[in-house]
């Protein structure tokens, strides 16, 4: 063979592999019909009108003015072909009522959270602001109502108040199955919302210590200890970020310290998953202190069973990733190793490429990350800051929204899947709707994968399935789900490329994280088995409990405080079948679930 040729020939084997390697992301802006969103903050994803296909909310960073159509907020629906149609409008989700309070430095609209607090099947739409908050309750139409005031989620002068909220986050603190809220604030306290299961909420940031007042971005459920109890992890602009561990009886303790997490760079994002392979979840942070050598210093806690962890950005080569914000960690070339992307750019720096940084275990069988920014197409320079990861194509390959502030968004969607993808909905009894809160663990022939279900971004959070790149594998052997409060159920395993909707109750238990478990004979007892007209309960001690129908509705609940010891319960008016009773008890914590029978 001549030089020449096999010149040639290596020319064209580049071509062919580097694209494949590199994942090559086309950016389709205007195609999709998205270009009319400029000067963007937060974004997040939800199928709101129930269609199994994923819609966007994309949030202004600008005050609401109905001559600047840069400054609406927008609601796209997807036409399932890789186009969306702006329903904002018919939607009632424009939030063209909100007084004109002026901007701050980052605006004056900031994020967006996808949540279902109302339990009916439906996810509702929270957004932040300077002044007033919105909570959009979706009607079940296409359609929202703004229930923000009716909900206890504003104060008397919030049309006056002009302190900026950033993101919020929807989480069950006290595992009740009822979605709570945590907002966080850049100019002044953050605020705690349980959820009173009646469509209403209570502040309740004061009495746990949790209304504090450290410029926080944004905050991100973690069951730290694997104790069963969500825990939280705030990331401040200004002094340490916080770790409140959850204590079970509705207070929390900080324990930044005996964790090692009290970074100090004036956070932003915050990106959680097993990065490394071991089982234990890595925290990626975008900084913007500038630290020694000059360097914008991100970091990045190798995950533990026990504290403090250990900052080794620098060791991965990516602690510098610019003036960054948004930040996510997915398994973007499908191989079943989660990679980092992290966006950037601010008024003081301009021009500097957002980052992919490719995981290489798979590939090389060690823990590395290899920059593919440039090859990838991922490197825009616009002044970026919310990321959103997410199928809207269904076909298994992720794609990407990025807003920018002075530019359009930039839409940027893989041409396909050359490997093999699974993604796992759920859906929750006894727990909240979506099961947000849960550990999702899949079982290959090559180990495990997890991810931790939340749905958390930089001002935003999203409603999607779970997704795991499946490399080449057809098939995958189990599914395992730690629901939020402990219980595990395995599911059976099944062909790759595929989406799995997995019911809370369908699965067989295989024990809990959660130690020690009191039995439920020891604390509560529930007959007669089965029950025609009435169901009688006794507990041993003062107990919170709920009841929830197999699909999910709550039908019975304690009162507020738990302390009667003795109920009876008219069901003649439930419907025969199967009822699950979730309990826990108020001073120690323990908690456990009875099945109940209805019959005729």
């Amino acid at each position: 063979m001549n030089v020449h040729f096999r010149i040639l020939t290596c020319l064209l084997t580049l071509v062919t592999v580097l694209p494949s390697q590199a994942q090559v992301f086309v950016n389709r802006t205007f195609d999709a019909g998205l270009d009319r969103m400029w000067q963007g903050n937060g974004v997040a994803t939800a199928d709101y009108d129930g269609d199994g296909w994923l819609d966007v909310y994309l949030v202004s960073r600008l005050t609401h003015e109905a001559g600047n159509a840069r400054s609406w907020n927008r609601l796209y629906r997807n036409n399932r072909d890789g186009t969306f149609t702006e329903t904002t409008l018919e939607a009632g989700v424009r939030v063209d009522f909100l007084p004109a309070l002026p901007a701050t430095i980052f605006g004056n609209k900031s994020g967006a959270a996808w949540g279902d607090y109302d339990r009916d099947g439906d996810p509702d739409l929270f957004l932040t602001h300077v002044g007033p908050e919105v909570l959009f309750r979706n009607n079940g139409d296409g359609t929202f109502t703004d229930v923000a005031n009716e909900a206890g989620l504003n104060r008397p002068d919030a049309a006056t108040d002009e302190s900026e909220t950033s993101g919020a986050t929807w989480w069950d603190f006290d595992l009740d199955g009822y979605l709570d809220l945590y907002v966080s604030s850049w100019t002044g306290r953050n605020a705690f919302y349980r959820n009173n299961g009646n469509g209403t909420f209570t502040d309740i940031g004061q009495e746990t210590g949790l209304d504090l007042e450290d410029r926080t971005w944004m905050s991100l459920p973690w069951d730290v200890d694997l104790d069963g109890w969500p825990d939280l992890y705030l990331a401040n602009d200004f002094g340490p970020n916080r770790l409140f561990r959850n204590n079970g009886n509705g207070m929390f303790t900080d324990v930044t310290a005996q964790w090692g997490l009290g970074d100090e760079g004036e956070s932003m994002g915050l990106a959680l998953g097993d990065v490394s392979g071991d089982g234990w979840p890595d925290l990626f942070i975008t900084n913007n202190a500038v630290r020694g050598g000059g360097v914008l210093a991100n970091t990045f806690f190798l995950g533990a069973a026990s504290g403090p962890l250990q900052d080794v950005a620098a060791q991965y080569g990516i602690e510098n990733t610019d003036w960054a914000w948004g930040t996510e960690f997915s398994d973007l070339d499908l191989d079943g190793d989660l990679d980092l992307l992290v966006v950037n750019g601010a008024f003081l720096e301009r021009n500097t490429p957002n980052r992919f940084f490719r995981n290489m275990t798979k590939e090389e069988g060690v823990f590395r990350f290899e920059d593919v920014s440039g090859p990838s197409g991922v490197d825009g320079r616009a002044e970026s800051h919310g990321l959103l990861v997410f199928d809207p194509n269904n076909d298994g390959a992720l794609d990407l929204l990025v807003t920018n502030w002075g530019e359009p968004l930039y839409f940027l969607v893989h041409p396909g899947p050359a490997k093999r993808w699974l993604k796992v909905g759920l859906r929750g009894v006894s727990t909240n709707p979506d099961g947000v809160g849960s550990r999702i663990r899949v079982l290959t022939t090559e180990g495990w994968q997890i991810r931790w279900h939340d749905g958390v971004d930089f001002l935003g959070q999203s409603i999607q399935p779970a997704h795991f790149g499946m490399g080449l594998a057809t098939t995958y052997e189990a599914i395992e789900v730690t629901w939020p409060g402990g219980m595990t159920e395995r599911f059976a395993g099944g062909a790759t490329s595929t989406t799995v909707i997995l019911h809370q109750g369908t699965g067989t238990a295989v024990g809990t994280e959660r130690t020690p478990r009191t039995s439920c004979s020891d604390v509560v007892s529930a007959y007669p088995v089965p029950a025609r007209d009435r169901v009688i309960l006794e507990m041993e001690r003062p107990t919170m409990w709920t009841i929830h129908d197999l699909l999910g509705k709550m039908v019975a609940r304690s009162p507020d405080d738990g302390r009667g010891l003795r109920h009876v319960l008219d069901v003649r008016d439930w419907a025969p079948g199967i009822y699950l009773m979730s309990w826990r008890t108020v001073a120690t914590g323990d908690r456990g679930h009875q099945i109940l029978v209805i019959t005729r």
